[in-house]
């Protein structure tokens, strides 16, 4: 671009003095005589380059060349420009290709290198680590959804969706008051979700860690939680509120996922047998626990620091520790 910005002034230096008047005209022809009389060519020094002739042709075929050049640079932006914003692998898609090392059929037509691995020889795995995920409901104005049976609350799970006949168990009773302030009634049964009259159902196999009612057409599952610093009731542990049966996987935000049902349940009971209460309340934060049991249904805790919480907030160094161990 630097040398078409020159043109204008290249061309002025190398046409500068000439003139297409009769004087020029008439010289060129008597040129052409004396040419034809002698059978020698005839050199005339330009009014632009008073130099001897044989000096100015060099000079002026290095200007032609450079003005040549100048034009080729020119085309090849006017043309090589276009082409590349057209090319479909520009800026999309891979521009550099990758083979499986040690493969022969992924090998170039020249052959393998020398150095090339035995197929195998190179295995690449990333352990993922899950990100926050959660499955209690979220709230709907100032509380989440939930139950109170006997002074008991329940969060709304999001997931499973429905609650099939062989999990629901046997009536508990039915909803008392439905009201937006659940924490100012006392005793029954009470609800911020689901309506007024409609039956509340044990979950087979839960023993009170779960409850079922029906919201919109379908049977929901509600978790056993703390609210308004109600959790647990007298004689009470974490087991109470956490019966999870068998644990057949489990999944730790920023840490992994435990798929092996052994391994699952050893670490389940290392968080039964070891967590300390550390206050009844429990809050919400970015991680969680998720414990997947072999009946289908999960349970949520909210985690912070060495602490797990939903039905009040448990202190367990021991059962992280050994969660870390089993991802490895």
């Amino acid at each position: 671009m630097k040398q078409l910005e020159q043109l204008p002034e290249m061309t002025a230096e190398m046409l500068g003095g000439l003139h297409a008047a009769q004087d020029l005209k008439d010289e060129i022809l008597r040129d052409g005589a004396l040419a034809r009389k002698d059978g020698k060519k005839h050199y005339r020094n330009s009014p632009w380059a008073a130099v001897a002739p044989e000096k100015r042709r060099a000079t002026h075929a290095g200007r032609v060349l450079a003005t040549v050049c100048s034009f080729a640079f020119i085309i090849g932006l006017l043309v090589g420009i276009p082409l590349m914003i057209a090319n479909p692998n520009h800026g999309n898609g891979a521009l550099i290709s990758t083979q499986i090392g040690g493969d022969p059929s992924a090998q170039p037509a020249l052959g393998s290198l020398a150095l090339d691995l035995p197929k195998g020889s190179i295995s690449i795995s990333q352990r993922e680590k899950p990100g926050y995920r959660g499955i209690w409901a979220p709230a709907s104005g100032a509380n989440f959804p939930l139950l109170c049976v006997d002074g008991r609350y329940y969060r709304l799970l999001t997931n499973p969706t429905s609650l099939g006949s062989d999990l629901t168990g046997s009536a508990l009773g039915t909803v008392d008051a439905y009201t937006s302030e659940p924490a100012l009634t006392s005793g029954g049964i009470v609800s911020n979700v689901v309506p007024q009259g409609e039956t509340v159902y044990s979950v087979n196999g839960m023993s009170g860690a779960m409850v079922a009612a029906n919201v919109d057409g379908s049977m929901r599952v509600f978790q056993r939680v703390s609210f308004g610093n109600t959790a647990l009731k007298g004689g009470e542990g974490l087991a109470d509120t956490l019966r999870a049966g068998n644990a057949v996987a489990m999944e730790l935000t920023g840490v992994g996922t435990v798929t092996d049902a052994a391994t699952a349940q050893s670490l389940y009971n290392t968080l039964i047998g070891n967590a300390t209460l550390a206050r009844s309340g429990a809050s919400e934060t970015g991680a969680s626990l998720l414990i997947q049991l072999s009946n289908g249904l999960t349970l949520q805790m909210a985690v912070r620091d060495e602490s797990v919480m939903a039905c009040g907030t448990w202190s367990c160094p021991e059962f992280f520790e050994a969660f870390a161990a089993a991802v490895q």
